[in-house]
């Protein structure tokens, strides 16, 4: 865009964000089949994907909120990347989810609290 400051990663820490998921991948899909996932509109982010989302930001300074955050796979990439770790939060409907997101987002030093189990579209769930 013109103007605007794009971030671009560098290969390491693509490669870095691809591993990160790789550790992750098989235990966010636990035993749920994709038709089981699709009922509960979990859809996990390819570190493909994150790394082209991160790509548009221009810069990862301040607080980042993921309203839908999953396991985690944004903010642990936007980690990676060098965000700050005690700025970052996220919001999650399911509570087994949002659990296992605080057991992988504690690795990168998230503090427990920054993830939310609460519904997006419900403004009390945007009081950290």
């Amino acid at each position: 865009t013109k103007g605007k400051l794009i971030m671009k990663l560098s290969e390491e820490v693509k490669r870095k964000i691809k591993e990160e998921y790789d550790e992750w991948v098989n235990i966010q899909y636990g035993s749920n089949t994709k038709e089981e996932r699709q009922k509960l509109g979990q859809f996990f982010t390819p570190p493909e994907l994150t790394i082209k989302m991160i790509e548009q930001f221009s810069d990862l300074e301040g607080n980042i909120l993921d309203p839908t955050v999953g396991c985690g796979g944004l903010l642990a990439a936007c980690i990676i990347a060098g965000a700050d770790p005690k700025k970052c939060y996220g919001i999650e409907l399911d509570p087994s989810i949002a659990k296992l997101c605080r057991k992988r987002l504690s690795k990168l030093n998230v503090p427990e609290s920054n993830i939310k189990v609460g519904n997006a579209l419900d403004s009390e769930s945007y009081r950290f």
